[in-house]
């Protein structure tokens, strides 16, 4: 991604030592709480997932199929137009955040090697938002909708089938996230890549998080406020009795 930015200030200048130094501290900030994050989720999955019996329910296994099939074809018969299609989502999320934060989009480069886009504005944002804004699930959903708009009196849409579609989507997104986070990515390394792994980290977990609440039947979000707040809340005295527990261990 390419972008033009004036440098007026210490802080201005995205390649900038101040800037640079400030994100590493944020991003060791972040690391405890990508842990609660963690924590939440499987708090989450639990409770909401599995003692509520929603894994056996028809979208929960829709979705886990889904997931199955993409997970089958990037293993299996990975290519040159899934990687334009990567590439593609990739480099329009770039420009879609760019609009959302009113910027000026002048160019897109897409092709199955790599692709960028030119514009006037740039932030953390803006760069990591294809790593955790997964655009062909938003396009899925958005079609989803149209569809239940303008055919909704004819013949009802069965919401199973969206379940597919997300998880066959989202899994696109995470696969392909993961495969390229590994390799040297502008994005990644322009904002450290120490911040950039937590905010993808924090964002993706809680964006799992939501999917969970919004189609799980008995997941709420006061519910996940509630216990990301108790491990908040616990995290300092669980961690001091966890170093107490493992210096009683030590030979000496």
């Amino acid at each position: 991604m390419s972008a033009f930015l004036p440098a007026t200030g210490a802080f201005d200048d995205p390649e900038g030592p101040a800037l640079r130094w400030t994100k590493r501290f944020v991003g060791l900030l972040l690391l405890p709480v990508s842990w609660l994050m963690l924590e939440t989720l499987f708090v989450l999955l639990e409770a909401d997932t599995l003692a509520g019996a929603y894994w056996k329910s028809p979208g929960f296994v829709f979705f886990g199929v889904g997931c199955l099939v993409w997970v089958m074809l990037f293993y299996g018969a990975r290519c040159a137009p899934m990687m334009w299609l990567y590439v593609a989502g990739h480099e329009l999320t770039h420009a879609l955040f760019v609009l959302v934060f009113r910027g000026r989009v002048t160019k897109v480069h897409i092709s199955a090697d790599g692709g960028h886009i030119m514009t006037n504005r740039n932030n953390f944002i803006i760069s990591l938002s294809p790593y955790f804004f997964p655009f062909y699930t938003a396009v899925a959903i958005v079609i989803w909708a149209l569809l239940e708009w303008t055919v909704a009196e004819v013949s009802q849409p069965d919401t199973v089938w969206l379940s597919g579609i997300i998880g066959f989507t989202w899994m696109f997104h995470l696969t392909f996230t993961l495969w390229m986070i590994r390799r040297d990515q502008p994005d990644v390394n322009q904002n450290g890549r120490l911040f950039s792994f937590t905010i993808i980290f924090i964002v993706n977990v809680l964006l799992i998080c939501t999917m969970l609440i919004v189609a799980s039947p008995t997941a709420t979000f006061r519910g996940f406020a509630l216990s990301l707040w108790e491990n908040a809340r616990t995290l300092y005295p669980r961690l001091v009795e966890s170093v107490s527990e493992l210096y009683a261990m030590l030979p000496f």
